[in-house]
């Protein structure tokens, strides 16, 4: 069964907010459109796109479905900075999930071109630590929209069509797929748990707190 169309997103309710979302120009390839979604509070949009992507449209084999963007948290609301919460990013990441089919991709940039915010920051930094990408900031955005199986750190482009360094989280076409990967990743997170072991470093630290969170699912 295909994934619902973008536009049953506009109006969700997630919390306190409402998604809204709405194309943003076309990429001139078939299939292809960029997608702005704002969050709405009390009636009023926020003043930048949360989130903003290239979408693919599912297609048949080997063109499943995939959306590669840039997400902000904090956003603006009337020139004021709002940070989204864990129940937030979880609820507004579930949703955006539900536009990839099994097989397809979702990709969040951490090179900014000059809008830096923290959790770029932070993503960026603790892969240089080689904290593994789901322990990031942007990596559990990917785990809440089910595109964690696996995750590439495109760390350094191979040509200049992948645009900014991202990571770039995947869908399992199948249950039993997602079930192995799902045990890869319980072993990755143990070693990582196990190598930093007493470190007050707050790069793992943070990527720790993740890590329980993570096995306690």
């Amino acid at each position: 069964m295909p994934p619902p169309g973008w536009e049953t997103l506009d109006g969700l309710s997630i919390g306190a907010y409402r998604i809204r979302v709405q194309e943003d120009g076309s990429s001139g390839m078939a299939g292809q459109r960029y997608l702005a979604f704002h969050l709405e509070r009390e009636g009023i949009r926020s003043d930048r796109p949360v989130l903003r992507g290239l979408y693919a449209e599912p297609r048949p084999r080997p063109i499943p479905g995939w959306l590669d963007g840039f997400f902000r948290n904090p956003i603006i609301f009337q020139g004021k900075q709002v940070e989204l919460d864990e129940s937030d990013l979880q609820a507004f990441f579930q949703a955006i999930g539900r536009l990839i089919p099994p097989g397809g991709w979702l990709a969040l940039a951490y090179e900014t071109f000059g809008e830096t915010q923290a959790i770029h920051q932070e993503t960026e930094q603790a892969l240089r630590l080689g904290i593994p990408p789901i322990l990031t900031p942007l990596g559990m955005c990917l785990f809440y929209a089910r595109c964690a199986f696996p995750i590439r750190d495109w760390s350094i482009a191979e040509g200049w069509r992948e645009g900014p360094r991202k990571l770039q989280g995947f869908k399992p076409r199948e249950a039993a797929h997602h079930r192995r990967r799902v045990e890869d990743l319980r072993e990755e997170i143990q070693a990582f748990l196990r190598r930093t072991e007493g470190s007050t470093r707050p790069e793992f630290m943070r990527a720790r707190r993740r890590a329980e969170q993570l096995l306690a699912i």
